[in-house]
């Protein structure tokens, strides 16, 4: 009875760990995309104010090389998520977005921030 419960649990536990990392952030991007827009730029049109639905800002303590813009609904908070900014060695600029977990009913919020990030890219 022992090992038939700790087998789910140890797949369980395994599963959470391949899909985020220790910080709590997804292993994954949801999407990634490729701009010409120089990276600034991209970060700068990310984090400009997005009216009253979201909170959008710029993450402080980001690794060298990355940026991460948070882009959370105001009417969804536990929905953590926002898009990374990378400068690639092409040139091009790359964007992933990410959110915590796989929380169902959040295809919206995925439809949004690719398309704000679609308008920031024809900026460059």
């Amino acid at each position: 009875m022992h090992k038939s419960v700790m087998i789910p649990v140890a797949i369980a536990l395994a599963v959470a760990a391949c899909t985020t990392t220790s910080d709590g952030t997804p292993a994954a991007p949801a999407w990634s995309a490729f701009y010409a827009t120089p990276p600034d730029a991209m970060v700068a049109c990310l984090a400009a104010p997005a009216g009253d639905a979201f909170v959008v800002n710029v993450q402080p303590q980001t690794p060298p090389g990355k940026t991460r813009v948070l882009f959370v609904p105001r009417s969804a908070p536990q929905a953590e998520s926002g898009f990374s900014v990378f400068r690639r060695p092409d040139g091009l600029t790359q964007v992933d977005w990410q959110r915590l977990g796989n929380v169902g009913g959040l295809d919206w919020l995925d439809v949004q921030a690719r398309q704000r990030a679609n308008r920031c890219g024809e900026t460059g």
